[in-house]
């Protein structure tokens, strides 16, 4: 394990503490508005819907704090482990609820980890780094600024400290408009998304979406149930076959019952160094109308274009069982107008209690060949040859393209305070042996389990500990550990300022 941090480096995040220490400001004290992938929070909301206690859409990050506290408003627990979980996102939502400026620092350690397939909200992607970040809030505005120092990093993005995380956000009219760089998630996955995910750094760009998903209030409408929607346009870092190439994004999801949601979702590249950007250009990317090109030019393929539909079932609100079946497909091109040369993905999870102590369940297959071929299609394109990667990992699914996968997962709440995510896994990764797939660059086959375990020592301390173990047929195993510190401190509440951790 490389404990080393070069003295350059120590001294860019000296600065940058300082900078962020000097970031309080004279504004009304508001508690969080949005929140960014978050694996505890995602877990406690799922169970929650899962049991039937309320009924709430986890498959669009961020989320927001109005539409949490809108679903809680609706629940109804009836045993203790449902008014644990409660108590558990109550917490989170409360949690420096009068504090103006709000700052965080975090530590992170951990041993070589390339062949750990990652899931849902795992962005510790260094062997070692440190964060600093300073957040203001208001009830129609937002601010976060990140830093975080690296050493040993897993994708490579050529800079000493990187502001993944920052952002600025407004809101009026029940819609956000952020700007920055998140990470975003779309789909009714545990593990992965086949068209949105978080395996790669998050896109610097602008996201637009509601902010509490209510029902149209229009007689004719209102039957569509609660909604959200989702825009996202920003610029690709780092894509040297197009340099400047930008990524473009819309999802759209809706609950007509509270057992079923329906998603669909659509992205696309375009623009960049040496292709069209033009009105004209744009639209036909906007309306796939010049899709499937076989000759690559510019005329014939604008955008290299993604699009698919999600779907998940709750079974509570149907037949009182706490479980429930989801799907999603993607294509990677276009027939009649819908998706065609398909990737899968498809589960089932399980909500329940075991001694007073809750615990979810849940499988998932996920396949993304082209219709269950290995073809070298998959997230790959003619004009943009680096295909739906950034910096090499994929802007979908984790494990890249032309990849079969088989997950058996489980969380098990101890109690308020400690929380223990588990997973086994076996998976074919890049079966046609593309090298813009980095983050699994050779054909291989991996059987893993994953273990994590958080523990809130303090309100404002949180300690993470990883242990996995990955067997590989083409590398040498690997066994691994990781362990986190983050901290929270109050540098000001209603315009006193003081410190606690």
């Amino acid at each position: 394990m490389t404990m080393h941090l070069s003295y350059r480096r120590l001294k860019t995040l000296s600065v940058v503490s300082i900078f962020l220490s000097l970031g309080v400001v004279s504004a009304a004290a508001s508690a969080q508005n949005l929140y960014m992938n978050d694996l505890k929070l995602k877990a406690d909301l799922d169970w929650l819907d899962t049991q039937g206690v309320m009924h709430i859409s986890t498959s669009t990050w961020p989320l927001t704090a109005n539409e949490i506290k809108r679903a809680l408003n609706t629940a109804n627990a009836q045993t203790p482990a449902q008014q644990q979980i409660l108590q558990s996102v109550q917490a989170r939502l409360n949690q420096n609820r009068d504090s103006l400026v709000k700052g965080s620092a975090g530590l992170y350690v951990q041993t070589d980890r390339e062949q750990l397939p990652q899931t849902f909200a795992d962005d510790q992607l260094a062997g070692q780094q440190a964060t600093v970040g300073v957040s203001l809030s208001e009830a129609n505005w937002e601010f976060n600024l990140q830093a975080n120092l690296k050493n040993d990093e897993l994708i490579d993005d050529d800079s000493d400290v990187s502001f993944e995380g920052s952002y600025i956000a407004g809101t009026a009219a029940n819609q956000w408009l952020i700007a920055g760089k998140i990470p975003a998630w779309w789909g009714p996955g545990h593990d992965g998304s086949l068209i949105r995910g978080d395996a790669s750094l998050p896109v610097a760009g602008f996201t637009m979406q509601r902010d509490m998903q209510t029902a149209p209030t229009n007689q004719y409408l209102s039957w569509v149930g609660p909604w959200q929607y989702q825009l996202f346009a920003g610029q690709l870092e780092d894509y040297e076959a197009i340099p400047d190439a930008k990524l473009f994004g819309a999802r759209l999801t809706a609950s007509p019952w509270p057992w079923l949601e329906v998603g669909a979702s659509r992205t696309f590249m375009w623009g960049g160094e040496g292709r069209p950007e033009s009105f004209s250009s744009f639209t036909d990317a906007v309306l796939g109308t010049k899709d499937n090109a076989d000759d690559g030019n510019v005329e014939g393929d604008p955008a290299n274009q993604l699009g698919g539909f999600d779907a998940r079932l709750n079974l509570a609100p149907l037949v009182n069982v706490p479980a429930g079946v989801y799907a999603q497909y993607v294509g990677e091109d276009e027939a009649g107008g819908l998706p065609a040369k398909n990737m899968y993905l498809a589960g089932a999870d399980y909500a329940s209690s075991a001694y007073g102590k809750p615990y979810q369940l849940y499988a998932e297959y996920t396949d993304t060949r082209t219709s269950g071929e290995v073809r070298g299609v998959s997230y790959d394109h003619g004009t943009y040859t680096d295909g739906y990667y950034q910096q090499g990992y994929p802007l979908g699914y984790a494990l890249g393209g032309d990849a079969e996968s088989i997950a058996l997962g489980g969380r098990l709440w101890l109690d308020n305070r400690n929380f223990i995510n588990a997973k086994v896994q076996y998976a074919k990764v890049n079966q046609a042996d593309e090298a813009i797939n980095q983050a699994f660059p050779t054909t291989d086959k991996l059987t893993g389990i994953d273990v994590a375990w958080e523990h809130q020592l303090q309100p404002k301390a949180l300690v993470t500990t990883r242990l996995w173990a990955i067997d590989s047929d083409s590398q040498s195993s690997d066994i691994g550990a990781a362990v986190g510190l983050e901290l929270q401190t109050c540098i000001l509440v209603n315009s006193h300022a003081y410190v606690s951790a």
